[in-house]
C-alpha cells in the first residue's frame, strides 16, 4: 500500500471512528440511559477535567521545546483562521436562503470556527503521532481564544467579561503549565507516574466527548433546509479551506507545522458547537445538521484535497 492511499485509509479510520461513537451516544440516550441534565453534567466533566489532563500529558510528553522558534506560528495560525472566518463571513452569510437572526449567526459561528479539535485528534495521531498532537494542543491555544471570543461573540454573547472567564479555562490552564514546564526544562522532572495517571485518564476524553453529542443528536435532525446546508457545506469544506491553505503554503513555515495547520484549515463544522448553540444562541438543529452533513462530507473533501496537496509537493 502506497503512502497516499495509506493516508486515505487513516482519514476514512478517523471519520467512521467518530460516527461509531456518535452511535453508541445516540443509541445510549435513545435507551434511556442518557438525559438532557447528564450531557450538561457529563460535558463540564470531560472540558473541564479529562480534556486538560489530555493536553498535559501529550505536551509535557512530547513537545519539542528546542523547536519553540519554528513552532511559535502556530497559535497565530489557529487564532488566524477564526479570525479570517469570522471576517468572510460578513460576506458569505448574504448566500444563505433563510435569513433569520439565528439562522445568521449560526451561520456565521461556523464561518469562524471549525473542528479544531476532535476530529483534528484522531486524524493527526493516526497519521503523524504524538509529537504532531502536541503542536496540535498548541495551535489550539490560538483556536481557542479565538473560539471563546469570536466564535462566541458571533452567536449573540457580546459580553466580553463572559469570554474572558471562559478563556480562563482548566484546558488553557493544562496548556500553559505544561508548556511553561517544557520551555523551563522542567518537563523531565514531572514524574512519570503523574504523566500516566493523566495520559490514561485524559485518553478517556475525545471519545467521551464524541459519545456525548452523540447523545445530543438524538432523536436525529431531519435533513431540512438542504439548500443552506449544501451553501454552509460548500463553505467549510471548499471556500474556506482553499483560502486558508493559499495562504499557509505562501508563508515560510516548517514542514510539520505546515502540515498540522493545513489539516486543522480542511475540518468540517464544529461539534462541540451543536452544544455551544443551546447555551450562547444560534439555531441548535441547524447545527446539528450541518455539524452531521459537513463531517459525512469531509470523507471525501479532506482525502481529495490531502491528495491534491501531496501532489503538489506540500507534504
Amino acid at each position: 500500500m502506497d503512502h497516499d492511499e495509506s493516508m486515505t485509509n487513516e482519514i476514512y479510520l478517523a471519520i467512521a471512528e467518530i460516527f461509531g461513537v456518535f452511535a453508541i451516544g445516540w443509541l445510549a440516550r435513545r435507551l434511556g440511559y442518557l438525559h438532557e441534565a447528564d450531557l450538561q453534567r457529563w460535558s463540564g466533566v470531560v472540558i473541564d477535567f479529562l480534556y486538560p489532563l489530555l493536553i498535559f500529558s501529550t505536551i509535557c510528553g512530547h513537545f519539542e521545546a528546542a523547536r519553540f522558534r519554528e513552532l511559535w506560528p502556530l497559535p497565530a495560525v489557529g487564532l488566524g483562521m477564526m479570525v479570517g472566518g469570522g471576517v468572510l463571513g460578513f460576506v458569505l452569510r448574504r448566500g444563505l436562503r433563510r435569513r433569520d437572526s439565528d439562522r445568521v449567526k449560526t451561520f456565521h459561528h461556523f464561518c469562524a470556527v471549525n473542528n479544531y479539535s476532535y476530529l483534528p485528534i484522531i486524524i493527526i495521531g493516526r497519521l503523524w503521532g504524538e509529537e504532531a498532537l502536541a503542536n496540535l494542543f498548541f495551535l489550539n491555544l490560538g483556536s481557542s481564544i479565538g473560539y471563546w471570543t469570536v466564535g462566541v461573540t458571533l452567536l449573540g454573547e457580546l459580553r466580553w467579561s463572559v469570554a474572558l472567564r471562559r478563556l480562563l479555562s482548566p484546558s488553557l490552564a493544562a496548556l500553559a503549565l505544561a508548556l511553561g514546564l517544557s520551555l523551563s526544562g522542567l518537563g523531565e522532572s514531572v514524574p512519570p507516574i503523574v504523566l500516566a495517571i493523566s495520559g490514561r485518564a485524559g485518553a478517556a476524553a475525545v471519545p467521551c466527548m464524541l459519545l456525548l453529542v452523540g447523545a445530543s443528536l438524538c432523536p436525529l435532525p431531519s435533513l431540512t433546509d438542504k439548500r443552506d446546508l449544501a451553501y454552509l457545506t460548500a463553505v467549510r469544506l471548499v471556500l474556506l479551506p482553499a483560502a486558508f491553505v493559499a495562504v499557509l503554503l505562501a508563508v515560510p513555515l516548517a514542514g510539520d507545522v505546515q502540515n498540522v495547520a493545513v489539516v486543522v484549515a480542511l475540518m468540517p463544522a464544529s461539534i462541540s458547537s451543536v452544544i455551544i448553540t443551546r447555551r450562547y444562541g444560534g439555531d441548535p438543529d441547524f447545527a446539528a445538521r450541518a455539524a452531521i452533513v459537513t463531517t459525512v462530507a469531509a470523507a471525501l473533501t479532506v482525502p481529495a484535497a490531502l491528495k491534491v496537496l501531496e501532489g503538489m509537493g506540500a507534504f
